[in-house]
């Protein structure tokens, strides 16, 4: 069995997850980035390519990321003929607000509050947010009284939302269809440009992220985020039967109340930080990367393998 996927996003974990747990790993690269990734010598096989687009017809268990919407499209990739690793319908739902909306408020999670043009204070922060994970690339803050000017040179989808004045907080979960369980893996912040204003308050910088950094929250948080890690998972089987297959991240805003502000419907960007809560399930570290391998092993030793793929 070969575990494959593109390299971008959090391939390296996804990567070193296989080889973990004893699978060979398969890697669809583009020329000017073969060198780097090469060099890691994770993948036993290195595809190179201009076209991502060959890794829909793998032979081995692909492994959905971030990248992989922006590079093939939802279409292709619910054609498409190789197996992938959880259910591939639901990467469609963390790409468009309604369906980000109707997700959210199916579990009972609160979300940020959405403000119309026509309800903008002038004094007041929002921000405004434009549609689909694009790691925040586009993404202000901005005092209502300068937004109609900004708003006209937007072209994608956007909205304006309350601007939240606490953390803002990306919590990682593994759904296992084979051990019937949730488990919370990881919290992290994420590193963008924009924090470079507290050093240089000299120009708007953008929200573009850079980084991840793990979180340890205060232990009295966790049984509230896990509560809606539950409901998040009993929603989706409702509206994607069979609901969720491995991993996703609830986005949050928190000022002493959780609020939503969305979610990742795969492995998320910030599960590349490193986290230790896999250790209270599995008493050693458990990146996401590795827990995809670890229940496509456990799949396959219980012969159910089609429980996992899609």
């Amino acid at each position: 069995m070969i575990i494959s996927t593109i390299a971008s996003h959090s391939s390296l974990q996804i990567l070193l997850g296989a080889k973990d747990e004893g699978f060979k790993a398969r890697l669809y690269v583009k020329p000017e980035r073969r060198a780097f990734y090469a060099s890691t010598r994770l993948a036993d096989e290195l595809v190179v390519t201009e076209d991502m687009g060959v890794i829909l017809g793998d032979d081995g268990i692909v492994i959905p990321h971030g990248s992989f919407v922006a590079y093939l499209g939802l279409e292709a990739i619910e054609k498409a003929k190789a197996r992938f690793f959880g259910n591939k319908r639901f990467l469609k739902w963390e790409t468009t607000f309604e369906l980000q909306d109707k997700a959210l408020d199916e579990a009972g999670i609160p979300r940020v509050q959405v403000v119309e043009p026509g309800e903008i204070e002038p004094d007041e922060l929002y921000f405004v947010r434009l549609e689909g994970p694009r790691g925040g690339r586009g993404h202000f803050i901005d005092r209502g009284e300068e937004l109609e000017g900004r708003l006209g040179n937007i072209k994608a989808n956007f909205r304006i939302e309350e601007f939240v004045p606490g953390v803002y907080l990306y919590v990682h979960f593994f759904y296992s269809p084979i051990l019937k369980r949730l488990e919370l893996l990881g919290v992290d912040e994420r590193v963008v440009i924009a924090d470079g204003n507290a050093r240089w308050p000299v120009k708007q910088l953008p929200y573009t992220i850079a980084g991840n950094v793990g979180v340890a929250l205060r232990e009295s948080l966790l049984p509230r985020l896990y509560d809606y890690g539950l409901a998040f998972v009993e929603a989706m089987k409702r509206l994607e039967p069979p609901g969720i297959i491995g991993p996703f991240a609830l986005h949050f805003a928190y000022d002493g109340s959780f609020r939503a502000i969305g979610f990742a419907s795969r492995i998320d960007g910030g599960s590349n930080a490193l986290h230790w809560y896999g250790r209270l399930y599995w008493r050693e570290e458990m990146a996401v990367g590795r827990r995809i391998a670890r229940e496509i092993r456990l799949a396959l030793g219980e012969e159910r393998l089609g429980e996992v793929v899609t």
